[in-house]
């Protein structure tokens, strides 16, 4: 063979071991992708930690303390804001709010195209397992879409339509208005908007505002015997989302792409309606109202919130005490609507085991943020106290034994990005702020116990004051600054206006603002020294 045969044979031989390993290389992502777990990613809006598996023994929720039987129950975990765009923006970018700026919802500059101007890094959660080949896919509410384009950040999905929020009359007529049941509810509904029309009433809030001055158009609560696709989370969210998992079942088996399964609840969101069979489960004299009713002694007046969503129902009064027997029906209420929420879960585990898929897929399952059911008088969230901020997070994996409940480690949504990309095997994207949890998951013991950070922005007279909160097993500490923004950005002050400080050992009902208290001062020191070392991007103060 002369030379020129040998050197073709060569190339030959080279070209085709070289293509050999691309398609042994491409088979193997093939299959490293079909091995991939899938996600059930439940998100639950003004859930707070009021469930079997967080210690409550009045509220029913067996489906969710199955999945915390699966995985771990993190019950130390915070959000860092309670309020619902900006703390979904955070745990779905896992970016603290000082880095992409959404601190509320509305307007172009709590806008998550805004937050990327910002935070040129932000990479949402399901963009990031699209891009390492999942199908992304969500129904109800996931990212609050007062942040978002229509689809909640339609780019970050798999369908051109983005998350979907379809009612299906198949299943029952079209919901009343604000989702009332109730026959004499939806006819003064209509009767009143009809009035508003007249009136020349046209924004959103201004017809609320106007509902809620009409007797019976806005009831706290509705207890209708009506199945549970009468209501959205049944019908929208639970429906639709079953369908999904039977229609991925078998293409996952045959080697299909992995899914991340978005599934966004509204309740136990006001007002609190849920088919009666749920509230059967419970009865009045089953609820204590809370203890303390006033906000803390020698506190600061920003701490405040002047947003008090239960007040803007009937028969709920506008201002002073709310009657005890009042407080007791909503707090029955608000349980319903969690067990109501826990039943739908279970039709997705219910899914998951019909196509084999629970042995496949991980299951992360989060409250946006907590609720206060009456202390301090509030009805809501828009506050940085322990009932606001303490957030329920459940993450399973098939891969890691369940069982664990971690009391005492300190955990934030800014976890949940890393937490997830590390149990589906993927780098996470760079510059996330959070930490994985998959070693405590494992049982294994923190090196480090940082305090959790949350924060609230409130308009002023003078202007914009943030409070950021540093919360570690014992106290929380809280200073409110000026803050301004100019050209969509923000800048911090190093002027302390407020200062709060509570010692949760000797006062849990936070009845004492203790930051001015001699008694505390080498704790405050100790908290202030703590507060720097976590928030360094804060000027230092005056």
């Amino acid at each position: 063979m002369n030379n020129v045969n040998i050197m073709t044979t060569l190339r030959l031989l080279l070209v085709g071991s070289l293509l050999t390993l691309i398609w042994i290389n491409e088979s193997l992502q093939a299959n490293d992708l079909s091995r991939r777990p899938n996600v059930l990613f439940i998100a639950i809006d003004d859930l707070k930690p009021w469930l079997g598996c967080y210690g409550n023994p009045i509220v029913k929720t067996p489906n969710l303390d199955r999945i915390a039987a699966m995985g771990t129950v993190f019950r130390r975990n915070y959000c860092q804001v309670a309020i619902c765009g900006a703390s979904r923006m955070s745990l779905l970018t896992g970016l603290r709010p000082d880095t992409t700026g959404v601190y509320n919802m509305g307007g172009e500059i709590f806008h998550i195209d805004s937050a990327r101007k910002r935070a040129p890094q932000l990479t949402t959660l399901p963009e990031h397992f699209k891009h390492h080949g999942y199908i992304c896919r969500g129904f109800g509410k996931v990212f609050d879409s007062r942040n978002t384009d229509n689809g909640q950040d339609k780019q970050s999905w798999s369908n051109r339509e983005g998350v979907l929020w379809k009612w299906d009359e198949s299943l029952w007529p079209a919901p009343a208005r604000g989702g009332y049941q109730n026959p004499h509810t939806r006819k003064l509904i209509d009767s009143a908007l009809a009035d508003a029309k007249q009136r020349g009433i046209e924004q959103k809030a201004n017809i609320l505002d106007f509902l809620s001055s009409v007797d019976g158009t806005r009831p706290v609560c509705e207890s209708e015997d009506v199945p549970d696709e009468a209501y959205a989370e049944g019908n929208a969210m639970a429906t639709p989302a079953v369908k999904m998992i039977h229609q991925h079942g078998r293409n996952y088996r045959e080697g299909g792409q992995p899914m991340f399964l978005a599934v966004g609840f509204y309740k136990p969101h006001l007002p609190f309606v849920a088919p009666q069979k749920y509230w059967d489960l419970y009865c009045e004299d089953d609820f204590e109202p809370a203890s303390a009713q006033h906000y803390p002694t020698d506190g600061v007046s920003y701490a405040e919130t002047v947003y008090v969503e239960g007040r803007g129902f009937h028969p709920v009064p506008s201002q002073g005490k709310i009657p005890e027997p009042l407080q007791r029906h909503m707090m029955h209420g608000y349980a319903a609507c969690v067990s109501y929420v826990d039943a739908q879960v279970g039709k997705l585990l219910q899914a998951l085991e019909d196509e084999s898929l629970l042995g496949d897929t991980i299951i992360c399952v989060w409250g946006d943020h907590g609720f206060h059911l009456g202390d301090k008088q509030l009805w809501g969230k828009h506050t940085n106290f322990e009932q606001a901020t303490r957030s329920p997070l459940i993450i399973a994996s098939p891969k890691i034994p369940g069982g664990r409940v971690d009391d005492d480690t300190l955990t934030e949504f800014v976890d949940v990005f890393p937490t997830l990309c590390e149990l589906a095997a993927m780098d996470p994207p760079s510059k996330l702020e959070g930490e994985s949890l998959v070693a405590l998951m494992r049982g294994e013991q923190p090196t480090a116990n940082p305090p959790a950070v949350s924060q609230y922005m409130r308009d002023t007279e003078e202007g914009k004051v943030m409070g950021w909160a540093i919360r570690n097993a014992r106290y929380r500490y809280v200073e409110w600054r000026p803050i301004s923004n100019k050209d969509l950005r923000f800048t911090f002050s190093n002027s302390v206006v407020g200062a709060e400080l509570y010692d949760y050992q000797t006062d849990p009902n936070e009845a004492y603002n203790l930051a001015e208290d001699p008694e505390y001062n080498k704790i405050r020191s100790e908290m202030v020294k703590l507060f720097d070392e976590v928030l360094p991007h804060l000027p230092a103060r005056k």
